[in-house]
């Protein structure tokens, strides 16, 4: 831990909370056993209430815990609330359903403790109990977004990314700077702090059959972690599988665009060009939005991406429209040789495909570049969204 701490030497148990009335108060009571173990005279249980139709805030508050309230919905937006508000040095997470054994929070704040660690992730997957965990979740879902993980961000260090049971230190959460409010927040904190550099260790739990119903909703957030993973790694999954295709593809189409080449005893004629040419249009397609993507998580704050605060610098939209103009250009001006040399021969056949999907490629090529750059532009483009209308708050994408 370092020595210069922000908080008092303590912990600090958060708790977000949803109509969790059936089990919130056996939470607290476990949790109180739990900081007991570690004998901090500095302690607090924090219960974030995020729209609670029940008595849940209402026996949170009975318990004995610290009740605080978050308007905005979802998972992320309690945490964070209740993280911000917390008075100690290491804060402990875990939902408020009886899954996690708040009794035994000690074992993962005892690494932390030792300066073992910054970071501790539960690992609920050796220990799961009948009933605990759906098949889905249990054999698909978790596993294969985990090793997504690891393998996008470099790290043998998580093998349950969305285990909901986490202790980290103060300072280390302030490095972080998460910013989503749903559930993708367990993987937001795990990505910032791969790159942030925070001490990251795993540590086994078990994991218990939940009490009341479930807010989870499988696709759903399976997706939204594995989009978030996305858009902090775009680089692998799509700026460099996209620029290899556009290459494959412009290089095909650029080969052939004067006529059939002989290799052999076959024949590589127009067939293979119009896959050369549709293979460097799609590449472009995932070029241009895997750069978008990059410049959204640049300039959302989600992470810090060098590459695009060069693009901003060096590539503004006016020199991007000089070169996706020229590039336009050049496909009409084929198109144009190849019309002329058709009315030479009094509308006859026309046998220049070749030169014509080299110009429809040309032209494609260059509207996307020149389309992608004005909405890359207008993206950094200073905006006020502190007070949203409610009819533009309606559009938005809501974190339930």
């Amino acid at each position: 831990m370092q020595s210069e701490m922000t908080h008092p030497l303590g912990v600090s148990v958060v708790l977000p909370c949803l109509n969790e009335e059936g089990s919130i108060g056996q939470v607290i009571g476990a949790a109180r056993k739990g900081i007991a173990k570690l004998g901090f005279e500095n302690n607090e249980i924090i219960v974030v209430d995020n729209g609670s139709s029940d008595r849940s805030a209402q026996i949170a508050k009975d318990a004995g815990a610290r009740l605080l309230h978050e308007r905005n919905p979802g998972y992320g937006a309690a945490l964070r609330r209740g993280f911000a508000a917390a008075r100690y040095d290491i804060i402990v997470m875990g939902d408020s359903d009886m899954s996690y054994d708040f009794e035994r929070l000690d074992e993962l704040v005892r690494p932390i403790l030792a300066g073992e660690a910054e970071f501790v992730v539960g690992n609920r997957m050796k220990s799961i109990e009948p009933g605990a965990m759906p098949r889905l979740h249990r054999y698909l879902g978790n596993p294969v977004l985990s090793f997504i993980l690891r393998a996008m961000f470099h790290t043998r260090s998580v093998h349950d990314a969305h285990c909901g049971m986490r202790a980290i230190t103060g300072d280390a959460y302030q490095k972080l700077r998460c910013v989503t409010t749903g559930m993708e927040f367990a993987s937001e904190m795990i990505i910032r702090a791969i790159r942030t550099g925070v001490r990251l260790a795993e540590r086994d739990i078990v994991y218990h059959p939940r009490v009341g119903e479930s807010k989870l909703c499988s696709f759903r957030d399976g997706w939204r972690h594995l989009r978030f993973m996305i858009l902090h790694s775009p680089t692998k999954l799509m700026l460099v599988p996209g620029m290899v295709g556009w290459l494959l593809g412009i290089s095909l189409v650029l080969w052939l665009a004067f006529g059939p080449v002989t290799l052999g005893e076959r024949v590589v004629g127009i067939h293979s060009m119009i896959i050369g040419g549709l293979l460097n249009i799609t590449s472009m397609q995932v070029l241009t939005i895997g750069l978008l993507a990059k410049a959204y998580g640049h300039l959302s704050g989600l992470h810090d991406d060098s590459t695009i605060a060069w693009f901003y610098r060096w590539f503004t939209f006016e020199k991007a429209s000089v070169i996706s103009g020229l590039v336009v250009l050049a496909g009409l001006a084929i198109t144009a040789a190849v019309i002329r040399q058709w009315i030479k021969t009094d509308l006859g056949e026309l046998d220049q495909p070749g030169l014509l999907i080299l110009a429809l490629v040309f032209l494609v090529n260059g509207v996307q570049m020149g389309a992608a750059s004005f909405l890359f532009s207008i993206m950094a483009l200073p905006r006020h969204i502190d007070h949203l209308t409610p009819e533009v708050e309606k559009t938005g994408v809501r974190d339930l």
